[in-house]
């Protein structure tokens, strides 16, 4: 008479042998394997994932002018903002990545990355500053 005794487990519902349970870090408390190794959570963020619901007469063209505009914020995210610092050469430039401000000279082009976090600075392409 080998029988394993059983219970169910408190997270996903499913009655298993009670020597496979192990006690779970992020649940606090004694789950099944597929809870432990995260099987049953996996299925849960891919329900959560779904798209949501496009409105009715959603056609291509809204596609591409919801495309145009993720791409348009994206390169106003990526682009520095330089300033003109009146009676110098210089320009202030604020960093993209970690938003720290420093003085930056674009025709020594010193420093060549932000001096805080080492992110590359773009060229200064707009002239009206120097």
């Amino acid at each position: 008479m080998n029988q394993a005794i059983k219970a169910q487990c408190k997270v996903c519902g499913i009655f298993v042998p009670v020597d496979q349970f192990k006690l779970h870090y992020k649940y606090k408390k004694m789950v099944c394997p597929n809870c432990f190794s995260g099987k049953t959570e996996k299925a849960e963020e891919k329900k959560r994932v779904e798209t949501p619901a496009k409105p009715p007469g959603w056609d291509q063209e809204d596609e591409y002018l919801q495309k145009m505009v993720r791409l348009r914020n994206k390169e106003e995210k990526e682009k520095a903002q330089f300033t003109k610092i009146p009676g110098t050469e210089q320009v202030r430039c604020k960093c993209n990545n970690c938003k720290f401000s420093f003085k930056y000279d674009p025709f020594r082009k010193s420093p060549r990355t932000c001096p805080y976090c080492n992110e590359d600075i773009p060229r200064l392409k707009t002239f009206n500053l120097l």
